[in-house]
């Protein structure tokens, strides 16, 4: 079985099955228009970026500690130099939870800060507006600080009163004025014009550059993007959520390009519903007293702002993420179609399924100075699930965007992109992209590597709705692009360089990796690999399995065993050395091969049979009989199921690399463990690197389970289809 995505031998043997799925591996050094910066610590999460006119870098987020307790992590402020390398690193730090979200740079090269904390203890300035935690134990409260040039806190505060409250976008006005947005909810906000309002869920308000004294605060205005245009005209973006029943609230001028929204369930079914949030767009002027315009600027399913931009005209631009067919585009534009749901069953309800509204994709729109009307709208996203989540206009009108991708038709892909270094239903990858001022052409769209995002189960724990991983970027003085992962990747793209195209990946799911282990099958796609390539790890020669085109399989050498880090060398015969990456080693990480149905998905992570659904990836698995096992073909009750597994590392007996395993199949250990699990062997007939885990089918319906090899769980949780045969 073969398709242009994946690449199986399959070989039959008795009950047994000797596979060897074809994928790909990162590289990052082989890749000339993606480079990884220095790696950040571990447990790095960023949020925010910024770069200067001499292209210094400037990152914000959150650190989480060693232990990997997320509920006790620190903000940090970092200023790097424009290879990565670090200047100053400020931490913001309490007992308990702070992430910064947003920063700013001012003229002078101070750096405003803004994010959320939950600790009475968070480090206040003496003089600071509010100087104590105003919510209970646990609950979040907004936190503004300003750093000197050289990364010293010249004054910080915590802002809400006794409010819930959380700093999401942040604005330096051409005077030195600071102002800051997001979201607020409980009563006690101290709010200084505007009354109380309508309300949102939002809170605006503006400060002096010393942050020592508020001009105005109020709750009748806000979001969680923000914009300024040279005259100090306020422009805000959000999500707005129904408060009575579906209405969602919103003060709308009467010639608003949408002036209201009835809204529906997103999330749920019976009697228990979730609404959708619905985007809007506002402009006040500087003082916030008057509303030039406010419209929504959404579809049926909602839209969530990832950023918000003002170009010379007055037009408003803004990137995100929706989950609406409907969404408002314009026809003469770049995507006029949404295509994210194109592949979904036709019998799949949102709704009545429970599992929320179809997927999503990035949108772009520029609206005009009046709010009354589009210039352009386009979708940005291919036939899974995509998301926008930073954005970028330059001098010139051209608009940057970065987001994650889980569509390996996204616009603007080169058709010389491999298939196996695109991203997929398994796994979502990072990208980068630049449109015209007029939405009608697209650079080319350049997927980072070597920081492979989430899969399956980490993309989608509640809902395929919307993408998990996000990425800000900046662009740098000479056009360049600079963008930060939530996942601590920082990698400076060139979208108009030559390509020498290089990925890594674990040919069991299709997934991206960054570390090996020994006896691990991989795959390596790039320019120039073949013919006469080879491939060393610590100078130990690794068995070439497959080498055609642009793509060569190999199994790292058992002979790496006890190594934390390996130095792989990918050499041509005629080329001589073309790369050399040093790469990490683990002792194990096991992943179960897939079914094609798993890496074929029309919904993300979940695999249907009849009138089931399970959120585990199908496993490709052999029946008792030895025929594949399907939802046409399940395996019968009580009977013994066999799947494979790659990435085991050394066992006893020892395997030998690039061995072929003979027959009858020899019980190994580690033995995996898990529900039903009878067995754990060699796999006759495959490459030494195959174990085979037999598992008992106990009754019909979905056989779930974790493989799991000395307390190593598989990548991915399995399924397995039962029937009643």
């Amino acid at each position: 079985m073969f398709n242009n995505r994946h690449l199986f031998l399959v070989h039959w043997r008795e009950s047994a099955i000797a596979c060897f799925l074809l994928a790909s591996l990162t590289i990052p050094t082989l890749l000339a228009d993606s480079r990884l910066l220095p790696p950040l610590p571990k447990g790095t999460v960023l949020t925010a970026i910024q770069v200067d006119s001499d292209a210094n870098i400037y990152i914000a987020g959150s650190l989480v500690p060693k232990n990997g307790d997320v509920s006790v992590s620190d903000a940090f402020v970092a200023k790097l130099r424009s290879d990565g390398s670090q200047v100053y690193k400020t931490v913001l730090a309490g007992s308990a939870f702070e992430s910064a979200n947003t920063i700013a740079l001012a003229v002078d090269g101070s750096i405003y800060v803004a994010g959320v904390t939950t600790s009475k203890d968070f480090p206040v300035t003496p003089n600071a507006l509010q100087t104590t935690l105003g919510t209970a134990d646990g609950q979040p409260q907004a936190f503004l600080a300003k750093l000197s040039p050289s990364g010293q806190v010249q004054s910080a505060t915590y802002f809400g009163g006794s409010a819930l409250t959380r700093g999401n976008a942040i604005g330096v006005t051409s005077a030195g004025e600071v102002l800051l947005t997001g979201t607020v909810s409980g009563a006690g906000f101290p709010a200084s014009s505007g009354g109380v309002g309508a309300g949102n869920g939002f809170y605006l308000a503006k400060f002096d550059g010393a942050i020592g004294k508020v001009s105005f605060a109020t709750l009748a205005y806000g979001g969680t993007a923000l914009a300024l245009d040279p005259q100090g005209n306020i422009y805000t973006a959000g999500a707005a959520t129904p408060t009575n029943g579906f209405n969602v609230p919103l003060q709308t001028n009467p010639d608003a390009f949408q002036s209201s929204v009835q809204g529906k369930p997103c999330i749920g079914s019976g009697d228990f519903v979730l609404p959708c949030s619905y985007q809007f767009v506002e402009k006040l002027d500087p003082t916030a007293t008057k509303l030039s315009y406010a419209t929504f600027l959404t579809g049926s399913f909602g839209a969530s702002p990832a950023g918000l931009a003002v170009d010379s005209a007055g037009n408003v631009i803004v990137a995100g993420a929706t989950n609406s067919a409907d969404y408002p585009v314009t026809p003469e534009a770049l995507q006029s179609l949404y295509l994210a749901n194109a592949a979904a069953p036709p019998n799949l309800s949102p709704i009545r399924s429970g599992f929320g509204p179809p997927p999503s994709s990035g949108y772009i729109t520029k609206l005009n100075p009046t709010g009354t009307g589009l210039i352009w709208s386009t979708f940005f996203g291919g036939s899974e699930q995509d998301a926008i989540s930073g954005v970028v206009v330059s001098s010139n009108g051209d608009i940057y965007i970065a987001g994650q991708a889980n569509s390996n038709d996204l616009p603007g892909l080169s058709a010389s992109v491999p298939d196996g270094c695109r991203p997929g239903v398994n796994q979502g990858l990072g990208f980068v992209a630049r449109l015209s001022s007029d939405g009608t052409s697209l650079s080319p769209t350049r997927v980072i590597y070597g920081a492979p995002s989430c899969t399956y189960a980490s993309c989608f724990p509640d809902t395929q709705a919307s993408s998990s991983s996000a990425w800000a970027l900046a662009v740098k003085p000479d056009g360049s692009i600079i963008a930060a992962g939530a996942n601590g990747a920082l990698a400076a793209v060139d979208l108009f360089s030559s390509s020498r195209l290089a990925c890594m990946i674990d040919p069991a799911d299709n997934v991206q990796i960054t570390v090996i282990a020994p006896g691990q099958l991989l795959s390596i796609f790039g320019s120039r690999i073949v013919p006469g390539v080879s491939v060393t790890f610590n100078g130990v020669a690794a068995p070439i399995l497959f080498a055609g085109g642009d793509q060569v399989n190999v199994q790292v050498p058992y002979e790496i065993v006890g190594h934390t880090s390996a130095e792989m060398d990918v050499l041509n015969a005629n080329l001589g050395l073309m790369e050399r990456a040093a790469v990490a080693v683990q002792p194990r990480q096991p992943s179960v091969f897939l079914a094609q149905d798993a890496l074929l998905s029309a919904v993300p992570g979940y695999f249907y049979c009849g009138n089931g659904v399970s959120r585990n990836q199908h496993a490709l698995a052999l029946n008792a009989d030895g025929t594949l096992n399907s939802c046409s073909n399940g395996a019968r009750p009580g009977s013994v199921v066999t799947i494979f597994l790659n990435g085991v590392g050394q066992t006893q007996p020892a395997q030998k690399t690039g061995a072929t395993n003979s027959g009858p199949a020899v019980k190994v250990t580690p033995t995996a463990t898990g529900s039903g699990v009878v067995s754990t062997t060699t796999s006759p007939g495959s490459n030494s690197g195959v174990a085979q885990v037999q598992v008992r089918a106990a009754s019909a319906g979905f056989l779930e389970l974790s493989p799991t090899i000395s307390g190593i769980p598989a990548r991915e949780p399995i399924v397995i289809w039962v029937g009643n045969r």
